[in-house]
């Protein structure tokens, strides 16, 4: 009897611990985690009502709370920048690292709200700290900023940042610019990421036309039409260019010329069909405000056409070739970020006697006027988005 009760009271405790670690199980797996969408907007609430009751040293704790629980995201960021300027309590120090995307984020929640795009919050609520755009707290944190901005001098950084998160997000940049932010994390993040995109190549394309000048003895071949294209890079200050021109119309004068390769007497022609084809390189050595001034020098193959084919007395046409080093100065005007309009003045050092076509040579000056256009989509978008004053 004492065996049978010993079994009934051990199997009962046994099944009534078995049942407890269940319930322990399931209060475990029923236990409810910190939402961020919850705390988010419980915070930018909370916020709001403890800044109206004047309860400053509890809006600290909320925002030490609230970045505890979701991280430094960029309404937390926000709030603490507002409640530094509110207590005259603000330092370089709030400019944390990470300060620049922070910027992107408002003022792409402030495209949102422009644009009444609301529906992209929906894709992007952890981007946007899970308050949603251009509602409660937003309307609050813009009204705080524009009557605080009143409080500082327009050339501080506070002015700037109460400008900013109230009614010109996007004229921040230009403060930066004018070294407003001085040697701060902000400042040194927006020249880390300038530079990260101003290095970049850019493809560059030309259209040419100007005059070809002959000097010296070859100045009998008279002044001649010159046309063709650039194509190649620029990187910073240096621009790299495959260049192809044409030179055309047939010489005012007659001038002496001999098929070598058939020994016959020089004769007289006044044909002219010019090419050049090189490498040229140009330094930029000043450039602001759309004025682009470039050092050039080149190497080429150039040369043109001196007789035409006699097919009655089976003769060949004849060309005379020459090296071509030249040295010269190019200006640009850039209308755009990327498109310009240009002149260059070349000298070009050329022996058109070399293959004994011609006896004469002299030294030409080329003028051209070029329409070109200098772009790298990525590049010029990224720096565009930070309103780096590039080029105009």
């Amino acid at each position: 009897m004492f065996f049978t009760s010993t079994i009934a009271f051990t199997c009962f405790t046994t099944f009534n611990l078995i049942g407890q670690e269940q319930h322990d199980f399931d209060r475990l797996m029923i236990k409810r985690q910190a939402d961020c969408s919850e705390v988010s907007y419980n915070c930018g609430m909370e916020f709001i009502r403890l800044l109206e009751e004047n309860k400053s040293d509890s809006v600290k704790l909320l925002l030490r709370y609230w970045e505890d629980k979701c991280g430094m995201r960029e309404p937390v960021y926000r709030a603490k920048i507002l409640l530094a300027l509110l207590q005259n309590e603000y330092d370089d120090s709030l400019l944390t690292e990470g300060s620049l995307n922070n910027i992107f984020n408002y003022q792409n929640r402030m495209d949102i709200i422009k644009n009444s795009t609301h529906y992209t919050y929906d894709n992007y609520k952890s981007y946007f700290g899970y308050i949603p755009p251009g509602q409660e707290f937003d309307r609050f944190t813009q009204d705080l900023a524009k009557s605080l901005k009143k409080r500082f001098n327009p050339e501080t950084k506070e002015y700037a940042l109460a400008d900013f998160y109230g009614e010109n997000s996007e004229k921040i940049f230009e403060k930066i610019q004018n070294s407003t932010f001085g040697e701060s994390v902000l400042a040194k993040e927006y020249e880390s990421a300038v530079k990260k995109f101003a290095k970049m190549p850019e493809l560059h394309f030309s259209w040419i036309t100007g005059v070809w000048i002959p000097t010296g003895k070859l100045s009998k071949l008279g002044v001649h039409p010159d046309i063709g294209y650039q194509a190649g890079i620029k990187h910073k200050k240096m621009n790299y260019d495959l260049t192809m021109t044409f030179k055309f119309l047939n010489s005012p004068n007659e001038y002496y010329a001999r098929r070598v390769s058939t020994g016959t007497s020089p004769e007289l022609t006044n044909h002219f069909f010019g090419g050049h084809i090189g490498f040229d390189v140009g330094r930029d050595m000043y450039y602001r405000n759309g004025h682009e001034l470039q050092l050039t020098a080149g190497i080429a193959f150039d040369g043109f056409d001196a007789l035409r084919e006699d097919k009655e007395n089976n003769l060949e046409s004849e060309s005379t070739s020459s090296y071509n080093f030249s040295a010269g100065v190019g200006y640009r005007f850039y209308i755009t970020n990327s498109f310009y309009l240009g002149v260059r003045a070349k000298y070009n050092f050329v022996d058109y006697s070399l293959n004994n076509v011609i006896d004469f040579t002299g030294n030409p000056v080329t003028v051209q006027f070029i329409i070109g256009t200098v772009n790298n989509v990525f590049r010029n978008d990224n720096l565009r988005a930070l309103k780096y004053r590039l080029r105009r």
